[in-house]
């Protein structure tokens, strides 16, 4: 789909390749119609820093960032004023959720002294322990549970704090807590089955009632649910979330947007042409893909392009070879 709603650039990010400029580049280059560019929020907390950031302080992250929303606007400015290309730009930040109230305070200050367009609502963390970092801290993260099942609960929990209080345009990485589960060998604990052979629905109820609800409270907010890419890199035979969420969430009337969480323009629009046989298989169901605008006034909307439409669009030519 030539629309991303998450991205990430070496330039701002330790874990991102190359600079923003270039990443702005290979999107040109791929005709996407809308790139939202929405580096990491700063952690307010020297605990919080991945390995690759040991050398940078607490202050270094908000500096960075500070930066990276002048050079992001004045790329927006120049392009989204030029009407010589399809290409509208948007400006926001992707959120560090699952951490503390001193993290979702930063979040809410960032949104009102950037003024940006939309905020990407994700959780990374769970008792401060990054998620999807790798597999040895998932597990010291879910060593604060008893089980799988309160650790995939409490995950849903802190999202469903998350979009209350941020209220994001997009709810990012839906179920990114199954990343790094191993579910031929890791068992539930009170059913007795492997992770592959639980249906949340029914084995875990309680589970499947707050994601529920999450979907809910996303309608209610007028938020996007994106389809993302980066699950297929990292593995999945999907895009993020799996196919049972994505059945719920459209029976609820969410509405899901793309994105490529790309870090890098290695990324950028990778397995875009999987994502968009993903999108097929629900047929009527999905019938339209949604992405938020922005008009010559700055004013932001969320528009619809129909699948079957979207489908033909030039941009897939990035994948005939």
């Amino acid at each position: 789909m030539p629309y991303s709603h998450h991205s990430h650039s070496g330039q701002y990010v330790a874990h991102g390749e190359n600079t923003l400029d270039e990443v702005i580049t290979r999107v040109k280059q791929m005709n996407f119609r809308v790139f939202c560019l929405t580096e990491h929020c700063p952690r307010y907390a020297i605990d919080l820093m991945y390995p690759e950031e040991e050398k940078m302080s607490v202050e270094d992250l908000s500096t960075t960032f500070d930066k990276y929303i002048k050079h992001a606007k004045k790329i927006q400015k120049d392009i989204n004023n030029d009407d010589s290309n399809r290409l509208k730009i948007l400006v926001g930040f992707e959120s560090e959720g699952g951490i503390d109230e001193v993290q979702t305070k930063g979040c809410e200050k960032l949104r009102e002294r950037y003024n940006v367009d939309l905020v990407v609502g994700s959780i990374h963390y769970m008792k401060r322990i990054p998620i999807d970092f790798d597999r040895p801290r998932w597990i010291r993260a879910k060593r604060h549970y008893d089980t799988f099942k309160e650790f995939f609960k409490d995950y849903f929990q802190c999202q469903n704090e998350m979009i209350q209080r941020l209220k994001p345009e997009v709810v990012s990485h839906f179920d990114l807590i199954r990343l790094l589960e191993k579910p031929d060998t890791d068992r539930c604990e009170i059913k007795g089955k492997l992770l592959k052979d639980i249906d949340i629905r029914t084995d875990w109820p309680d589970v499947w009632d707050l994601i529920d609800k999450n979907i809910d409270l996303i309608n209610e907010q007028g938020g996007l649910i994106e389809l993302n890419s980066a699950a297929l890199r990292k593995g999945w035979d999907t895009p993020y979330p799996k196919r049972e969420i994505v059945e719920l969430a459209l029976a609820k009337g969410a509405r899901f947007c793309m994105s490529d969480d790309s870090h890098g323009i290695a990324q950028v629009g990778l397995n875009y042409d999987k994502v968009l046989k993903f999108v097929q298989s629900f047929g009527d169901k999905m019938p339209y893909i949604y992405y938020w605008d922005i008009d010559k006034d700055g004013n932001k909307t969320v528009n619809k392009r129909e699948v079957s439409d979207l489908a033909n669009d030039p941009f897939w030519q990035n994948y005939s070879h």
